[in-house]
């Protein structure tokens, strides 16, 4: 995430090896991507993300494994029909802001909740 971070932040991009790091399947870029229909849950994960609900760790690492996959089908989607240079990092920050802005304004449901060390 800081070397992502860095790049955005800083207009870089040109830091060898930025398209080969995947999507940072946070919680954000998920609830967005649910938000879209670009990912769905089953009903009985959705009705636990949408109480609000602590996640086993398997629950969450499907989420966090389809978000990498539903980026990667966005990026070869969208980077066939654009002349600039799309990667996963650039989607997973441009998706983080626009799921920051609907959040601020109450337009998402729910993010996945999971207690952990890790992240």
């Amino acid at each position: 995430i800081a070397v992502g971070d860095l790049n955005a932040a800083l207009v870089l991009n040109n830091i060898p090896g930025l398209d080969q790091l995947t999507t940072f399947a946070d919680y954000r870029v998920p609830q967005i991507l649910r938000h879209w229909g670009a990912l769905s849950y089953s009903q009985p994960l959705a009705q636990k993300v949408d109480a609000r609900e602590e996640l086993q760790l398997e629950e969450e690492v499907s989420i966090r494994a389809a978000t990498v996959v539903c980026v990667d089908e966005l990026v070869r989607i969208v980077a066939r029909d654009s002349e600039e240079t799309v990667t996963a990092v650039s989607m997973d920050w441009y998706l983080w802001q626009v799921g920051e802005s609907l959040n601020q304004k109450g337009d998402l449901k729910p993010h996945h909740r999971v207690n952990t060390i890790f992240y």
